[in-house]
């Protein structure tokens, strides 16, 4: 009974917070009328974008809700409240820098009020990978200070990876999305959840200073960005005969959007084979 019972005041508490998310939501996104995007123009790409934030959300709050109880149902979801809010506004932030970063120049708001979805899968592996990084700095165990400095750092990191990696697979990313290439979108935003999966793992855990933990995030995005190259090289050569990822989702005419799909699932997965070697 007492499980019911917790299990249905923290789904109540997720379902504000995801209610909340939507104000804020609106608040940093003064041009985006959510409720007409998703319903009146029936926009796939703005309710893809906006589940990745959903999502996001919920991710860092699984932070809270699987750790030990402290206890007390009261103190417990107050925890995962705090949590919640402060995912909220740290997504928020955190998409204004990556539309900056991400997207060649476009503005990724702007393309997804016209549809086009490729800039949505995109803005949803975005966030997820954001979330990721929240989760981790959230979890360590030094204070605020070093989970601030920490999140921080990797989400530099987050962007030089996947700028690296964006010039080592030639991909024209402002081209692409203009054209509304699903295929590049769902691969970019693999590559996105990817790295952030890897560096969530570097900054999670108690804090042992500052230099240890720079060298650890630093070592891990450099382990996570040529686990990227190895993972493409390997699909391309085992499971692609003949062909090429970039031939695939770039050289077409009509990009294949299934071989974009299993490229971001294949960079996906490396990365938690990683997680779950170290």
């Amino acid at each position: 009974m007492a499980r019911g019972l917790n299990a249905l005041v923290f789904l109540a508490i997720c379902f504000v917070l995801v209610w909340i998310g939507k104000l804020v939501y609106g608040w940093f996104h003064p041009g985006a009328r959510v409720d007409r995007e998703v319903t009146a123009r029936d926009n796939v790409a703005f309710a893809v974008a906006l589940g990745g934030y959903y999502f996001g959300i919920l991710i860092v709050v699984g932070g809270p809700l699987s750790a030990p109880s402290r206890g007390s149902l009261s103190w417990d979801a107050l925890l995962v409240a705090i949590w919640g809010l402060v995912a909220i506004l740290l997504l928020n932030v955190a998409a204004l820098a990556s539309g900056r970063v991400l997207f060649g120049g476009l503005d990724p708001a702007s393309e997804v009020e016209r549809g086009h979805l490729a800039t949505g899968i995109v803005l949803a592996g975005s966030h997820v990978a954001n979330a990721l990084l929240i989760l981790g700095a959230m979890s360590d165990e030094g204070g605020a200070l070093p989970a601030a400095v920490f999140w921080i750092y990797a989400q530099a990191l987050l962007y030089a990876c996947a700028v690296l990696f964006l010039r080592w697979v030639r991909y024209d990313v402002r081209a692409e999305l203009q054209r509304d290439n699903r295929a590049v979108g769902f691969a970019l935003a693999g590559v996105l959840v990817a790295i952030g999966n890897v560096l969530r793992l570097s900054i999670t855990g108690p804090f042992e200073g500052w230099v240890p933990g720079f060298m650890t995030a630093t070592a891990y995005a450099v382990a996570g960005l040529a686990l990227l190259f190895v993972a493409r090289w390997l699909t391309d050569w085992l499971l692609l005969p003949g062909v090429t990822f970039h031939e695939e989702v770039v050289e077409q005419a009509v990009p294949n959007i299934g071989v974009g799909y299993l490229e971001a699932v294949f960079y996906i997965g490396a990365s938690l084979l990683i997680g779950w070697s170290l």
